[in-house]
């Protein structure tokens, strides 16, 4: 009888170890997930009152215009400041980022030949359907202004391009270390009204996007392909 009741103390205090070690586990595993997606994608909820999602308004013709009017006008930077020629890309912050807002421009043809989705950094969002910028170090803003596509290199969202900010108001660019890079946060395709993850200011690309544009700036050799950040 004893042995039975020591055996079955053994077994429920077995058991009992097992039981905390794999519920230690389960939340330790349940932060790290949260910490590694709050980088990029804050839990943002539409019927939250701590969170309302404004839609932000725009008017796509006018959009375009001015995406086109901002390539011709890298153009003209490019040709004085022996920058690449045949392309340039333009990210329109005004455009919502569910929606496509990176342009690669065509500069000999003046047209655009490809688009894809692009995040903003975190710091930018206010939910009130407008965005605001910053070159403040730790911000987690986006920066307007001109940029050089600089060396690639692996870092710690993989595959990513160095910038140069060229304006006072993205100077501080390698500072920030705002790069571009890809993440597999970022859709492939447009989705409904609602913002897609955020970065810490870099302009974060889906992985699959980023490999069409490697096959642009691929082309660039010595003449560094411009990529403005409008608004």
């Amino acid at each position: 009888m004893k042995y039975k009741i020591l055996v079955g103390f053994i077994i429920i205090l077995l058991l009992s170890n097992i039981y905390f070690f794999l519920n230690f586990y389960k939340k330790k595993k349940h932060a790290s997930i949260k910490y590694e997606t709050s980088l990029v994608q804050p839990n943002y909820n539409n019927n939250s009152k701590e969170f309302t999602y404004a839609v932000p308004s725009y008017e796509i013709i006018s959009e375009m215009k001015k995406v086109k009017t901002n390539a011709q006008y890298l153009k003209s930077y490019a040709l004085q400041n022996n920058c690449n020629l045949n392309y340039a890309f333009v990210l329109d912050m005004r455009i919502p980022s569910y929606k496509k807002r990176f342009f690669v421009y065509n500069l000999k043809n003046d047209s655009i030949i490809n688009s894809g989705l692009v995040a903003h950094g975190t710091g930018s969002e206010t939910f009130k359907g407008q965005l605001v910028f910053s070159n403040t170090p730790d911000s987690r803003c986006t920066s307007l202004g001109k940029y050089k596509i600089g060396i690639s290199y692996k870092g710690i969202y993989g595959f990513s391009y160095k910038l140069q900010g060229l304006d006072s108001t993205n100077n501080k660019a390698f500072e920030r270390a705002i790069v571009l890079h890809g993440h597999n946060c970022v859709p492939n395709n447009e989705i409904n009204n609602f913002p897609i993850c955020f970065s810490y200011g870099c302009p974060m690309v889906s992985t699959k996007f980023l490999q069409t544009l490697k096959l642009y700036i691929a082309k660039q050799g010595k003449t560094p392909i411009l990529l403005s950040i409008i608004y």
